[in-house]
Parts: structure tokens; sequence; C-alpha cells
């Protein structure tokens, strides 16, 4: 996904990267009450787990702390390398608010630019100058919007024609190439998504479960836990699906990132001091050769080993 690519790529990558999302940002209006129900292997509902609050120690585990509101990311996030990342936040198509932002420097400076809709489902870094967003305007309808200068100008949107996004409308729906709206974790919040994919992507639960799909949303199994999750990322090493997610715990003071392993608790890698992290503003992108975090206006970020991260 941050390989670069040719402009004749760049067509091809968006044709199967991004979602049959129309009317997918709404917020608080239902458009979509008579799409079809979704194929699931989940037999029940999952209800929302305790997430923890910080205190110290990477090594320990989740501390039990009475639960919190279940908040979808707003913060995103999405990283090329060590230098090159996009951060953006959502908004919405009732109040707007969507912002974009690039940096070339490894964070040290911010560039922000026009968001090309008033809200925003998806940002993807694609080499050092060319990117692509999924959003909506004051009519919900999403497209596609690319750009050639770091975000400098954008092309004229274009139909939306298949992929993956949350839908910000409907927070225990996901659009896919698949399913127009997908329940990967019945009727639970999806905090966040990740694809790898035109077939593959992983949910993260309200309830800190993560769950996979291989057949580009149509069903969905287990793939592991993290409890006290907020926040998702996960690549192909070797053609061996690695995830990864921050999660706000007792055991860590700020956020603590952990490497999700199916059929056992969640490997803790480093605990990062964000100062003061809310749910919902906290993203993560993981990369072969980098790691990005941020964190409202914070920015963290951490070479190929994950264990040590720098504020910049």
């Amino acid at each position: 996904m941050n390989n670069r690519m040719a402009t004749a790529g760049l067509v091809a990558f968006l044709a199967v990267d991004v979602a049959l999302v129309a009317l997918a940002l709404r917020s608080g209006q239902n458009t979509s009450q008579s799409l079809p129900p979704v194929s699931t292997t989940r037999t029940a509902p999952l209800t929302t787990s305790p997430p923890a609050s910080a205190t110290k120690s990477p090594t320990q585990g989740t501390t039990q702390a009475p639960a919190a509101k279940a908040v979808p990311v707003t913060r995103l996030v999405s990283a090329l390398d060590a230098a090159t990342a996009w951060r953006a936040t959502t908004g919405t198509c009732d109040t707007g608010g969507a912002t974009v932002e690039v940096t070339a420097d490894g964070g040290q400076t911010w560039t922000k630019r026009r968001s090309p809709a008033r809200a925003l489902a998806r940002v993807q870094a694609l080499d050092e100058t060319r990117a692509f967003v999924i959003g909506a305007g004051g009519d919900c309808v999403v497209k596609q919007y690319a750009s050639r200068d770091a975000g400098a100008t954008w092309q004229a949107p274009t139909v939306v024609v298949g992929g993956w996004a949350r839908r910000l409308d409907q927070p225990a729906q996901v659009l896919t190439p698949k399913e127009p709206a997908a329940t990967p974790c019945d009727k639970a919040v999806v905090l966040d998504l990740s694809r790898t994919s035109a077939e593959q992507a992983e949910s993260l639960c309200a309830d800190g479960s993560v769950v996979v799909t291989e057949d580009g949303g149509t069903t969905w199994s287990d793939s592991g836990d993290a409890p006290g999750a907020v926040a998702l990322s996960n690549l192909l090493v070797n053609d061996s699906l690695t995830t990864y997610a921050v999660r706000m715990v007792g055991a860590c003071k700020g956020v603590q990132l952990v490497k999700v392993v199916k059929g056992s608790n969640a490997e803790v890698i480093a605990c990062v001091p964000v100062a003061s992290p809310e749910r919902g503003t906290v993203g993560l992108s993981v990369t072969e050769r980098a790691a990005w975090i941020v964190a409202g206006n914070q920015t963290w970020t951490s070479q190929r080993d994950l264990t040590s991260w720098k504020r910049v």
C-alpha cells in the first residue's frame, strides 16, 4: 500500500480500493435503512467491555476501570515512510469540519491543505506527492478526490467505484467491496478499519476485539483481542497479516502499542507517553519502514522495531 506507483497504477489502485459508499458520511440521518442484511460469522452481538485508564509500566496488562463510551476514530493518519505522511480529521456532512495536512520532514512541520470535501472517511498516501481521499459534501454523496501535488490542488471528484471505508453515519457499519453495509462487530460500534487488499481487512470493535474478512467484507472471523484499543493498523509482512493497535490502559501513562495475536493476549510493544490522549482523537499508521501515532495535534514516530518513539 505504500509502494510508489505510476500514474496508470494510481487509477488501478483507486478502482479496487474505494468503496461503493454513496451516502456513507451523513451524521445522524440514516439514508440506508433498506440495505440488505450482511452475512457474518459471529453468532452473538458484541458488547463494550470496560477499557482502562492510564497509569504506567509498558509491560503490564490491562487494568479494570469504569466503562467508557465507544468513540470511533475521527483523527486519521496515513504514512508512506519515515518522512511522508498525511493526517486528517473526519468532520461530518452536516457540519463539515474535515481537515487535511501533509508532512515531508517526518512530522517536524505540517502543511495545511484545503479539504476537498466537508467530511472525510479515508485519506491514503500513495507516494511523496500523490494521495487520495474519500469524502462527501453537504449532500453526503461520497466521491473520490485525488491529488498529484501533495494536496496543493485536487482533481475533479469522480464516482466511487469500490473499496473500504467506515460509515460515519452508521457507526456499526462498514462499506466494503462486497457489502454496502457490513456489520463486522454485529451491533457494536466499529472503532477503526484497516485494509491490506481488495479482499482482506480488519475491524476494531468497541470491546477491543479485532475481526478479519478474507472475502471483501461478506464474512468476518476472530483475529485477536486488544482490550482498551482505540485505533488499528495492519500490513503484510512476508505475505503474513500483521496487526497493531494502540490502546488506553492502566498499564501505560499515554497509549500502549500492542501486536494483536489471534488466540492469545496482545503482545505489548511499547508505552508511548502521549500527553492526555482522548478516545477518538488517536490514529495509528504502521508501514514497513516506520510507524506514526497522531493524538490531537501531537505526532509520534518510530522506526522499524516500534519500541522507541519520539515526539516531533
